[in-house]
């Protein structure tokens, strides 16, 4: 089918375009097209609470001191109430008076929040506690004044917050790193209107400077137009010979009228134009507050013009039509150049990785290629000057370079489990760009990639290396971290059980590459790391030397003498060099598994096979299963012997790469050995109740009963979405915590949400994406499974357990919480509950937003959680491969 936008979301990307836009004809204003941004200021005069601890990606969880006292919106400032705080002189904080520079642009209105406490010795405490020290948080609390004599409709930037009230209305997520990809659209009442920003400190993303400064802008905007088109994040491939080099667009548009909005239709105008299509499903709808992306199916000739121009329709409440309009400046590049190839991220977003060809004065005489993908850094962008031109040192480097992009200038999740998918539909695309500027040059290989990358993208590298080590040829991490847990420690915490410690750091296992390395022996590794790092501690790449030597892996290490994190030609040393010049030319060769090798299987479906071993379940999600191999061969077969630990169900692969692949297996000393069918066709096997293995006979077992693909890991797992996710609402307050999640997914990670009333339900659970459910109060739709273990019933929560028995956890003010729930084909549930909207809105924060914070796969808390955090949870666990409370969980 011919068409010209099909309706998903991307993300804000501002570089290389410049865009301009201009609107036809507007049928639906909101406010005069004259505007005054002198009615919208911002005080000067602010009041801090704080310093208040904080520890590493904790605020998630709440632990927010000034809910002890019934919540910063409700306590007034005065310079006489003393609240505790472990980090000041006598233990306690008072209000303080701060001047903040507020002043007014052109455009907006805008007040720089900087706070700093000079009275704390910082320095002591980072003598103990080290950059978890300089991690802590405070509350502002100031005025934004509207002078006009009715309320005005503003769109609010929130740079570097999580957190703030605007009056008595709360909004979790806000910009933590100051993306600007969807502001808050609120309702200003005439007069002063009294803003309550929560700061926390974050060494990973504004550094670990002393004395350590807290820094965050407020920036408002007024709001005219009921649609907005963001012609700031407009994303167009580059023009390569003539003709677009992907067939994907986008645009992110956002309703900031009071009333629902619904895109009929786009099309492209001009000579090469498609025709015009309405969009799918019944148009895109946009709740009120909301935004989300159109994806633009283009035309692929560009019939060499220098601006592409579209056409938008839409629909308003009172079924009046609007038409939009905006042209984008086109961006050309020769074949053999870096390019900005765009396409489908799973979730079926548009994305983008920028994308060098083989160079056609390459002396190489081979056909076929592999793909080196280079990870970029925290706060990079993949289109900037630096990444583009981070490999220009070696034009000739015989392979396919692309460097993807996450999803956004953080990787969305560090490239973790949403970007980690990125970066595999980045590599299955450039088969289509072959396709699309008719490549006459040498082939491309899928089948091995070297994975190199920088800072947050040499811990990648780790992350990809260990959970694909069948699909890595080699691996490179420069300046890389370990771990989010291991790069500014988790000590400043709130006090909790340790049970409900050990399970937040069970749900980030599958990021702990310290506890990962073993699935690295064999693999080509080199490291590089300045000695002089002082943002990426050289520690982190010794260490991992240090553990991989321990596993018996010695792997080459290039420490830069006098070097810092990153420098010109960093990433084209010539020890690294060497080393892609000589993994690119093995990327063919078969090799041989090792006589023995140990395989760490982390709960979740990012990790693949090792030498064609693939784990399909663990028995227990509650720790790390094993896998050590042993191999014995002769003249006529292969013989791997398998012993496991907390292993239930597996596959073995027989991969044309291993030369050594087994002939038989027997596992745990089991007398009796089985044979392997060389088609792959009966290899699966599966661990009894009586501890025996078997081969697999029931080929129907993956049923919603069964937890597995895609649903495996901790609640991060629902980010495993096939389209868009589905945020199911039943009343106002609903509405608002869906129209916040869709917010947070579009901002944090790129992803686009759909928005329904709770009369759709139905149809959500059974399309093809995961979905949301906000729920209120002592009633929930069942599961679409019997007998699922968590409900909300008349007398309280229920939660029914294999060893327990029917657990029931009465109602109070504030309770509330999450918890996945499957569906059919591999899909996934979240349940959002609160017995009141207290609970509710401490359960939205849950969501997935920032990385590291560790949500297990159920979480139930009372109020108390605002301020003690997970401590404050009732119960929370894991379900394991039956969809079964975990032994391991926390329960009351």
């Amino acid at each position: 089918m011919r068409l010209s936008l099909i309706v998903q979301l991307t993300f804000g990307w501002t570089a290389a375009c410049q865009f301009f836009h201009r609107t036809h004809f507007e049928q639906d204003v909101l406010q005069s097209s004259v505007v005054d941004n002198r009615q919208i200021s911002f005080s000067q005069t602010w009041h801090t609470l704080g310093p208040f601890r904080i520890g590493t990606r904790e605020a998630v969880w709440g632990a927010d001191p000034a809910e002890r006292y019934g919540g910063i919106q409700n306590i007034s400032v005065d310079d006489v109430t003393k609240f505790e705080s472990p980090l000041t002189r006598n233990a306690t904080v008072t209000w303080e008076r701060r001047f903040f520079d507020a002043h007014r642009t052109e455009d907006s209105s805008l007040v720089e929040l900087v706070v700093d406490y000079p009275h704390v010795d910082w320095h002591f405490s980072q003598k103990i506690y080290g950059w978890a020290a300089f991690q802590y948080q405070a509350w502002v609390k100031g005025e934004i004044f509207n002078a006009g004599i009715s309320k005005q409709k503003v769109y609010l930037f929130t740079d570097n917050l999580l957190e703030l009230w605007i009056n008595h209305d709360h909004y979790f997520g806000g910009d933590y790193y100051a993306f600007r990809r969807a502001p808050i659209v609120i309702d200003l009442e005439p007069g002063p209107n009294t803003v309550s920003a929560r700061l926390v400190g974050d060494i990973r993303s504004m550094g670990g400077a002393y004395p350590p400064i807290l820094r965050a802008t407020l920036e408002a905007f007024i709001a005219t137009e009921s649609l907005y088109l963001d012609t700031s994040a407009v994303l167009l491939p580059d023009v390569v010979q003539g003709r677009f080099c992907s067939p994907y667009g986008s645009i992110t548009v956002r309703n900031q009228a009071d009333h629902w909005i619904c895109v009929q239709s786009v099309h492209q105008l001009g000579p090469c134009a498609n025709e015009e299509t309405s969009v799918v499903d019944d148009g895109l709808c946009l709740a009120p507050g909301q935004s989300r992306p159109l994806r633009l199916r283009l035309s692929l000739d560009a019939c060499g013009q220098d601006f592409v121009q579209f056409s938008l329709k839409y629909t308003t409440a009172n079924a009046s039509t609007a038409t939009k309009s905006f042209d984008v400046r086109l961006q050309y590049a020769s074949i053999d150049s870096v390019q900005k190839v765009t396409f489908l991220h799973p979730s079926g977003v548009v994305s983008y990785a920028m994308l060098r060809p083989p160079s056609s004065t390459s002396s190489t005489p081979e056909s076929v290629l592999p793909v080196m993908i280079n990870l970029h850094g925290a706060g990079v962008e993949a289109d900037s000057d630096q990444v583009r031109a981070s490999f220009d040192d070696v034009p000739n480097l015989p392979t396919w370079l692309l460097f993807p992009t996450g999803m956004s200038q953080w990787s969305s999740d560090d490239w973790h489990t949403w970007g980690f998918a990125d970066t595999q539909a980045a590599v299955s695309m450039v088969p289509n760009w072959l396709e699309s500027v008719n490549w006459t040059g040498q082939g491309i290989s899928l089948d091995k990639i070297l994975v190199t990358g920088h800072s947050n993208g040499g811990q990648g590298t780790w992350y990809l290396a260990s959970h694909q080590p069948d699909h890595i040829l080699a691996a490179a991490a420069a300046s890389g971290y370990t771990s989010i847990e291991n790069y500014v420690p988790y000590e400043m915490w709130s006090e909790a059980d340790p049970l409900q410690t050990a399970i937040l750091q069970t749900a980030r296992s599958s990021f702990r590459h310290e506890l990962l390395v073993e699935n690295l022996a064999g693999l080509q590794i080199f490291q590089q790391h300045g000695s002089a790092d002082d943002n990426v501690p050289p520690y982190h790449s010794r260490l991992m030397n240090s553990l991989l030597a321990q596993s018996g892996h010695h792997v080459n290490y290039s420490e830069m003498l006098g070097k810092g994190h990153w420098f010109d030609g960093a990433m084209t040393t010539q020890p690294l060099v060497e080393f892609y010049e000589a993994s690119l030319r093995r990327h063919d060769s078969p090799k041989r598994a090792p006589e023995r090798f140990t395989f760490i299987v982390p709960n979740s479906h990012d990790l693949g096979s090792r030498y064609g071993i693939f784990v399909d379940q663990l028995v227990s999600p509650d720790r790390l299963g094993k896998l050590e191999i042993t191999i014995e061969e002769t003249e006529n077969m292969t013989m791997w012997r398998i012993r496991s630990w907390n292993i239930h169900r597996l596959h073995i692969l027989c991969l044309p790469s291993v030369i050594n692949n087994p002939d038989q297996v027997i596992f745990d000393g089991m007398v009796f050995p089985f044979d392997l069918n060389e088609t792959n066709a009966t290899n699966s096997f599966v661990k009894l109740e009586s501890d025996l293995w078997s081969r697999e006979v029931a080929s129907d077992w993956r049923t919603p009963e069964n937890r597995y693909g895609r649903q495996r890991g901790a609640l991060d797992a629902l980010l495993r979405s096939n389209g868009s996710f589905q945020l199911v609402y039943s009343c106002n307050d609903t509405l608002k915590l869906a129209v916040q999640a869709s917010r947070n997914f579009l901002q944090y990670f790129g992803g686009d949400s759909m928005i329904l009333p709770s009369s759709r339900y139905g149809e959500a659970v059974e399309g093809e994406s995961n979905v949301v459910l906000f729920a209120k109060g002592k009633s929930l739709v069942s599961s679409r499974i019997f007998n699922f273990p968590v409900d909300v019933q008349d007398e309280g929560l229920v939660i029914n357990t294999r060893d327990s028995g029917r657990l029931m956890i009465p109602y109070s003010k504030g309770m509330g919480g999450v918890w996945l729930r499957p569906l059919h084909g591999e899909r996934l549930e979240l349940v959002v509950w609160g017995v009141d909207l207290l609970g509710m809105r401490h359960a939205a924060r849950l969501l997935p937003t920032l990385t590291g914070v560790g949500q297990p796969d159920f979480v139930v808390f009372d109020a108390s959680a605002t301020w003690k955090g997970h401590g404050g949870s009732i119960a929370m666990g894991f379900f394991d491969r039956s969809w079964q409370v975990s032994g391991g969980s926390y329960l009351p």
